[in-house]
C-alpha cells in the first residue's frame, strides 16, 4: 500500500510545523464549539441542525448512499442533534481526494476517515488534523472505553491524540487471496506457503495454466502491501530509518538492508516471468478487489486476520477466495495509524464531530448502517442471527464492518464463526509487539528533509518493489545516493534521537 502522497504547500503561517499544527487546531476547535455549540443546539440564527461533512471509503461507490445516508441521519438527528453527509471515496482514489480537501481549508470536512500510510505526522505538522484529548474527554468518553490508553497513545504525538484506529486487526499479517477455483484445478497445496519465495512455484503453476491472466494484480495504494510484513521488520511508519529487528530499537536504512533487496530481486523476477499487472505503479481507479472480479488477476495481496476470506468474497465478485498467509503476525505502531478517524481543522463543528464518532464506537444501529446499509433491503438477518444477503445487497454492497468505529458490535456475516470477534481479539493479543509500539515521528526539525525524502521515495519505491527497475543493483544504488543526498542519515539521526526518548520515557 503506498501512494506516496508528497502533499501540498503549507497554507501562511505554517511554517513551524507540529507545534503551530497543534496550536491552530486547538484554537480552531475553541472557536467553532464557540460559533456550532455543544449538544442540540442549532447551527445557526435559523434554528437548523448543523450538518456534518463525513468521508468514508468504499471498493465502489454505492448507488444507494443516499438511502443509508438518510436511515443515518434519522440516528444522528435524534441522538445528537445533526445531520449527517457522506463524502464517498473509493480505495483508489480517497489519499488524492482527502490530500486536495485537507489543503483547501475552506472546504468543508467535518469527520474523516482517511488512509494514513506514512503515519499521521505530516497531516499534524500541515496543521490538518485537531488536537483531540480536550474533546475526547468532553464527548468520546464512549471512544475511551472502547480503544482504551494503549491504542489512543498509539496514535498520538507529543502526548496529544490527532486520530482514532477501529476495533480490527492490530496485528501486521499479509497474504495472498487467490481464486479458488483456479487452486482446486490445479491442486495447488497452499497450506506449504509459509514465506513470500514459497509463492513462486504457486505462481509458475498458475501462469502456465492460464496465462490469459496475470497471477497477481494490484493498484497503485496498495503496492506496499508485498512489503508490509516481512522479517522482523518493523518500519517505524514511513520507512526512512527502520527497526531490522523490531526487538532492537536501532535505526537503520531499510533500503540498504539485504531483505529489502532480496524482495525487489525476487519481484523483478515475478514481473520479468510476466506474473504482475503491469499498470500496478499507476492504475489508481482499480481496487485489487475490482481486478481480480473482472477476470484480469488470479490473486492479490491482503492482510490477513481472522474473517479476512469472508471479509474479501463480500467485495469480490464471480469468485470465492482462499487465502495463503506469509510470515507471522507483528503488531506495529502503523497497524494503529494506517486507517484511522480524525477530525480535520476543516471542520466546522468539532465538538459535534466528536459526538459522531462517540457513535461510531457505541451505537450498534448506526455502525451496521456504515458497514452492511439497511436492514431488510441490503442485508437480513438469518435464523442464526447471521447477517446475510437482502433483496437489494448489490446497492450497497461493502459488507465490511472493520471501518466503522466498533466493528464488535456489528453483525457477523453469513459464512463466519459466530466467535469471529474474539478469534479477532485473539489474533491481535498473539501477535509479537515491536519496542517501538506507540512511537510516532515528529517530523518538524527535519521538515525540509522530509520533504525531499517523499519525493525521492515517489521517483524509486513503488517502481523498484514491483520489479519495474530493469538494472535492479544500480536501480537501487542510484536509489541510495538520492536518499543521502536529500538528508536521510539527518532524518535518521533525529528519529534515533526521539525513539531513544521514547523507550526512555516508557522504561
Amino acid at each position: 500500500m503506498a501512494s506516496i502522497l508528497s502533499g501540498c504547500g503549507k497554507e501562511a503561517g505554517q511554517e513551524n510545523g507540529s507545534a503551530v499544527g497543534e496550536a491552530s487546531g486547538t484554537e480552531a476547535a475553541g472557536e467553532k464549539e464557540a460559533e456550532g455549540g455543544n449538544g442540540t443546539e442549532p447551527d445557526n440564527a435559523k434554528g437548523e441542525m448543523p450538518n456534518l461533512v463525513v468521508s468514508y471509503a468504499y471498493a465502489a461507490v454505492p448507488d444507494d448512499l443516499d438511502k443509508v445516508e438518510a436511515a443515518i441521519n434519522e440516528i444522528t438527528k435524534e441522538k445528537i442533534g445533526c445531520t449527517v453527509t457522506l463524502e464517498a471515496f473509493t480505495y483508489g482514489n480517497i489519499d488524492d481526494q482527502i490530500t486536495l480537501i485537507l489543503s483547501s481549508p475552506s472546504e468543508q470536512l467535518d469527520v474523516m476517515f482517511g488512509r494514513f500510510l506514512n503515519g499521521m505526522a505530516s497531516f499534524v505538522e500541515k496543521g490538518q488534523l485537531t488536537p483531540l484529548n480536550n474533546l475526547l474527554d468532553e464527548h468520546g468518553q464512549g471512544i475511551q472505553e472502547v480503544l482504551g490508553e494503549k491504542y489512543i497513545k498509539a496514535a498520538s504525538l507529543n502526548g496529544e491524540c490527532y486520530g482514532l484506529t477501529t476495533c480490527r486487526d492490530m496485528a501486521s499479517q499479509i497474504s495472498c487471496m487467490f481464486r479458488k477455483d483456479i487452486i482446486d484445478e490445479l491442486e495447488i497445496d497452499l497450506s506449504q506457503v509459509k514465506t513470500y519465495d514459497d509463492l513462486t512455484p504457486v505462481f509458475e503453476q498458475i501462469h502456465e495454466a492460464h496465462p490469459e491472466l496475470y497471477v497477481t494484480g494490484g493498484s497503485a495504494p496498495q503496492t506496499r502491501f508485498l512489503v508490509k510484513n516481512y522479517g522482523k521488520i518493523d518500519f517505524l511508519g514511513n520507512l526512512l530509518g527502520v527497526l531490522e529487528d523490531y526487538d532492537k530499537p536501532v535505526v537503520t536504512n531499510l533500503f540498504e538492508s539485504e531483505a529489502w533487496k532480496g524482495l525487489v530481486r525476487r519481484n523483478t523476477e515475478w514481473n520479468q516471468a510476466g506474473y504482475i499487472y503491469p499498470d500496478i505503479c499507476t492504475d489508481s481507479s482499480s481496487s485489487v478487489q475490482m481486478l481480480l472480479s473482472n477476470g484480469v488477476a488470479a490473486s492479490y495481496f491482503q492482510v490477513f486476520k481472522p474473517g479476512a476470506v469472508v471479509e474479501n468474497e463480500n467485495t469480490v465478485q464471480n469468485y470465492e477466495l482462499v487465502a495463503a498467509p506469509v510470515e507471522s503476525p507483528v503488531s506495529f505502531t502503523s497497524n494503529v495509524q494506517n486507517w484511522m478517524w480524525a477530525i480535520p481543522t476543516n471542520s466546522k463543528n468539532p465538538g459535534k464531530a466528536m459526538e459522531f464518532l462517540n457513535l461510531l464506537y457505541t451505537d450498534a444501529d448506526l455502525i451496521n448502517l456504515f458497514s452492511f446499509g439497511i436492514e431488510g433491503e441490503h442485508y437480513v438477518l438469518n435464523e442464526e442471527g447471521f447477517a446475510t444477503d437482502g433483496p437489494n445487497t448489490a446497492a450497497y454492497a461493502d459488507k465490511a464492518s472493520w471501518k466503522a468505529g466498533n466493528a464488535y458490535l456489528s453483525h457477523i456475516w453469513e459464512g463466519d464463526d459466530a466467535d469471529l470477534y474474539e478469534q479477532l481479539q485473539a489474533f491481535n493479543e498473539s501477535a509479537a509487539q515491536s519496542c517501538a509500539m506507540g512511537f510516532v515521528m515528529d517530523n518538524s526539525t527535519v521538515s525540509s528533509e522530509y520533504t525531499a525524502l517523499q519525493s525521492v521515495l515517489a521517483k524509486y519505491e513503488v517502481m523498484l518493489e514491483w520489479g519495474f527497475a530493469g538494472d535492479v543493483d544500480a536501480t537501487i544504488a542510484e536509489f541510495n545516493k538520492a536518499l543521502y543526498d536529500a538528508g536521510l542519515q539527518a532524518y535518521m539521526d533525529e528519529k534515533q534521537r526521539q525513539l531513544d526518548e521514547f523507550i526512555a520515557s516508557k522504561e
